[in-house]
């Protein structure tokens, strides 16, 4: 029980598939199943009311953190607001034992060697068969292991996702295919104990600091060294590196906050820090992921 709560904190795969559920067409929150690598696997799509008809449109996969599910993902992130209003689709998938193999890290998953990077893309491929999805523009978030898993399907399923915006989750790999840049905002509260912004061991695993994470990704993406100021108001400062504007290396950090889902739903504060609503991550992963 130790280690699951442990597994909580650090942030909280083929050929067959399951029909599509005969209400996948309307509006609202639909669950699908999907074999993957042997295993069932399940996930949500949120459909809003303003993607009805055959016009293809965006689709951002959010990815839970450990101990989490795709519901309360959408609970935390709060993404299916923005989606009615903007219009895009949102999946909302669940790890093997809720967590995910992000390469060093997290639980079952990563001990059993699941290949969620291959669940991820068969997902995202049998989303688009269900639904309207523009292959275009398809984006990847997610929080702690999540935003893990998605650094990692960055780098090993390139070209999947248009942008990426992890919160609170680092690379975990040792290896990266570098050959495909991708625009990348980072987002993380200062006082996180769990993703440390300097760095540091936690539950026997290292997890790098933020500024490790930015040089590893603006080498991928061709930046410069130089670091510009792009946002600063109240907790929040955000940064960008030079020189790769067209897939761009940005992030941000707020003061006073710990391992949460900033302007989202605050989840066990004594154990995992302040949140703060005064500024919401799931707007600016959406205002990011439009300019791209």
């Amino acid at each position: 029980m130790k280690r699951f709560l442990l597994l909580a904190l650090t942030g909280l795969t083929l050929a067959c598939q399951a029909p599509a559920p005969a209400n996948a067409s309307g509006q609202g929150m639909h669950e699908h199943t999907i074999k993957s690598g042997g295993l069932s696997r399940s996930y949500r799509v949120y459909r809003p009311a303003s993607a009805g008809g055959d016009s293809k449109r965006p689709l951002v996969v959010a990815l839970h953190g450990g101990l989490g599910t795709g519901e309360i993902m959408a609970e935390q992130s709060r993404f299916d607001a923005i989606a009615d209003r903007e219009g895009f689709l949102v999946a909302y998938p669940d790890g093997v034992s809720r967590a995910w193999n992000a390469g060093r890290c997290c639980g079952k998953p990563q001990e059993k060697g699941v290949d969620d990077v291959a669940f991820i893309r068969e997902m995202v491929a049998q989303i688009a068969r269900d639904y309207p999805v523009d292959s275009g523009r398809v984006y990847g978030t997610g929080f702690s292991n999540g935003a893990m898993l998605t650094h990692r399907i960055a780098c090993e399923a390139p070209g999947l996702f248009r942008a990426i915006a992890p919160v609170s989750g680092g690379i975990m790999l040792d290896k990266c295919d570098t050959r495909k840049a991708v625009p990348v905002l980072l987002i993380q509260g200062k006082l996180d104990k769990r993703i440390p912004w300097d760095g540091g061991t936690v539950e026997d695993t290292y997890r790098p600091s933020i500024s490790a994470i930015v040089d590893n990704l603006a080498k991928r993406n061709g930046c410069g060294d130089k670091v510009e100021v792009v946002q600063q108001r109240g907790q929040l400062t955000c940064w960008r590196r030079s020189g790769c504007d067209r897939d761009p290396v940005e992030w941000c950090g707020l003061e006073k906050v710990g391992h949460q889902w900033p302007g989202g739903k605050t989840i066990w504060p004594k154990m995992l820090g302040a949140n703060t609503q005064a500024f919401s991550a799931s707007e600016g992963i959406w205002a990011f992921f439009k300019q791209h």
